[in-house]
């Protein structure tokens, strides 16, 4: 390998280790930091036998931008699949704060930061189902792909016209939509069971009201839970498709 060779397979890898950063599963701080130096790694030596348009010798100044843009779409390629992954995380914090389970909180480190019970529980099965599925198989195939939209000598100029951050946005406006349709069942049933409760303390003031009503909301919210189970993997399915067409998405805008 000639020092050309060096400074190609630099610009993958940092494609790959900042998309690690970033990526849902890979990104976790249940992960180790030597995995995912050596996993980018592996990947950046098989990569570099197949791209298409390798560099040749450059300026250094160069190299710098280069590895700079490297870093930042690996950085949107993950961020634009965590963003939607998000969705499962606020489901179950719109859920923990009618049930009562917001004082409760527990470590995830997926996110690095303290989150709900239903919100973690939820995290879980999210990403057992993307397991199963073979989903980091298409989020490594995603990765891959971009070596061919995105060549390591090309620039982006959706940086700066705008097209970039809409299309985030976008992704964002997805995430807050599917995240509600999770929780939307329990919302209303734990809505109708606060007034239940409330026309229980006008009529029976002897009872403690503040006794009854968080077991009562617990119970309802697990009972209506083992209903709604199947419908919850069935937005998983389609949370999975958004992700997937995102990061094809954002390909194509930062490709083009």
């Amino acid at each position: 390998m000639d020092a050309s060779s060096w400074w190609n397979f630099l610009l993958i890898f940092v494609r790959i280790a900042s998309f690690m950063v970033t990526v849902p599963v890979f990104s976790g701080r249940q992960v180790p930091s030597a995995f995912k130096i050596g996993f980018s790694a592996v990947l950046g030596f098989l990569c570099l036998g197949v791209i298409d348009e390798p560099l040749n010798t450059m300026p250094q100044w160069t190299i710098y931008i280069l590895i700079l843009k490297e870093f930042l779409v690996g950085i949107v390629l993950g961020f634009v699949a965590n963003i939607l992954l998000n969705a499962v995380q606020l489901a179950g914090s719109l859920l923990d704060m009618q049930i009562g389970f917001s004082m409760a909180s527990l470590f995830d480190p997926n996110f690095g930061m303290t989150s709900q019970l239903t919100g973690r529980f939820k995290n879980i099965l999210a990403i057992l189902v993307l397991l199963v599925t073979n989903g980091h198989h298409l989020l490594l195939q995603g990765l891959l792909a971009s070596f061919e939209w995105i060549k390591l000598g090309s620039m982006v100029p959706a940086w700066s016209d705008g097209r970039l951050s809409t299309f985030i946005l976008t992704c964002i406006g997805q995430m807050f939509m599917i995240g509600f349709m999770m929780a939307a069942p329990i919302l209303a049933a734990m809505f109708l069971a606060d007034v239940a409760i409330g026309i229980l303390a006008k009529t029976v003031p002897q009872m403690n009201i503040f006794t009854v009503a968080p077991p009562l909301k617990i119970l309802v919210h697990f009972l209506l839970y083992i209903f709604i189970m199947p419908s919850f993997f069935y937005l998983l399915n389609i949370l999975f498709e958004n992700m997937f067409d995102s990061m094809s998405s954002i390909l194509k805008i930062m490709g083009a």
